[in-house]
């Protein structure tokens, strides 16, 4: 993710590292240390940046297939996704702080960082960076269709596929997957697969009851869709 602590560069910038912390819906408590992007908004174009994101006419024409030919939905997510997508093309340096300092000489157990190494580079996407969402994007859009899945035409986030004789969707949310299948096992499958090309492990969330802020009820004879505002 970083390289070695270093000077930074002659004629480069660097921003300062951001921390930030939530709590989730589940009661988790997160911290996360991301890219400064604010600096970045007018030296990136909508070319770079532009990636696509699950609109609601998509989502429910994914559930109402999957109620329509019988299958039941998985969840997955993707631990700090962006981390697994290349990093842009033109360097990226970040300063370190005193958080970062602790966190490689404490828990990675690295060398004490001289105090004239005062930035690292950014060796894959970072969150917060705005060309991070699309890299990502273009890597689990690679890695989905490597696998035989084909995105719909007009929805780049939904996909579909013939798995072992049997249909296959897939929708995605930057990283938080759907997969609909007849049994579970195979969604659990298609999971693994996924997995198996990621550094760090993709949950397999089990049958979806809630997923992009809409409870989802499942049953043998329909899927009941609820969203709350």
């Amino acid at each position: 993710m970083f390289s070695e602590p270093m000077k930074l560069p002659k004629g480069t910038s660097a921003p300062y590292m951001h921390w930030t912390f939530c709590k989730k819906m589940c009661g988790t408590k997160k911290s996360r240390m991301v890219f400064d992007g604010a600096r970045n908004r007018n030296q990136t174009t909508l070319g770079y940046t532009y990636a696509n994101s699950v609109d609601a006419p998509s989502e429910r024409l994914f559930w109402a297939l999957t109620a329509k030919f019988g299958l039941t939905a998985v969840g997955a997510d993707v631990s700090n996704a962006f981390a697994e997508a290349p990093a842009p093309e033109a360097p990226v340096y970040m300063y370190i702080d005193e958080f970062f300092r602790d966190w490689w000489e404490n828990h990675l157990g690295r060398p004490k960082i001289p105090e004239d190494c005062n930035v690292v580079r950014v060796c894959k996407a970072i969150q917060g960076h705005p060309e991070s969402p699309r890299l990502w994007e273009k890597h689990i859009d690679k890695i989905l269709q490597e696998a035989g899945f084909k995105p719909t035409k007009h929805e780049p986030c939904l996909y579909s596929a013939t798995v072992k004789g049997e249909l296959v969707l897939f929708l995605r949310q930057v990283d938080d997957f759907s997969v609909s299948a007849k049994s579970t096992s195979l969604c659990s499958d298609i999971i693994k697969y996924i997995n198996s090309k990621m550094s760090m492990d993709v949950k397999d969330l089990g049958i979806i009851g809630r997923f992009n802020g809409v409870d989802v009820f499942q049953t043998k004879h329909y899927v009941k869709i609820i969203c709350e505002r």
